[in-house]
């Protein structure tokens, strides 16, 4: 699990607000708020999300390009974001 911190660096890597992020996570600006501040964490999709985006960040994959995907479809979105976080290490366990 990501500590808040964590959080705000995945999001301002993205150069994101808070309010961009919730939209990004499908979840609202308070969630987004509280889980930065420790207040609580998320869980469930939106943990998988940031992990996601964690790990395409640390792949070296660029901020815009995930914020370029996010604009597609959500469906889309989401295989795109998982194609670029884990893609690579997934084909060597082929």
């Amino acid at each position: 699990m990501l500590a808040g911190a964590e959080l705000t660096n995945v999001r301002r890597a993205l150069e994101l607000s808070q309010e961009q992020m919730a939209r990004l996570l499908g979840v609202s600006f308070a969630s987004v708020n509280r889980w930065e501040a420790g207040h609580s964490s998320p869980t469930g999709s939106s943990q998988d999300l940031y992990q996601a985006i964690q790990a395409a960040l640390k792949a070296g994959v660029r901020p815009n390009a995930i914020v370029r995907a996010s604009n597609n479809e959500r469906g889309i979105f989401l295989y795109t974001l998982f194609k670029l976080a884990y893609g690579r290490r997934g084909r060597a366990y082929r």
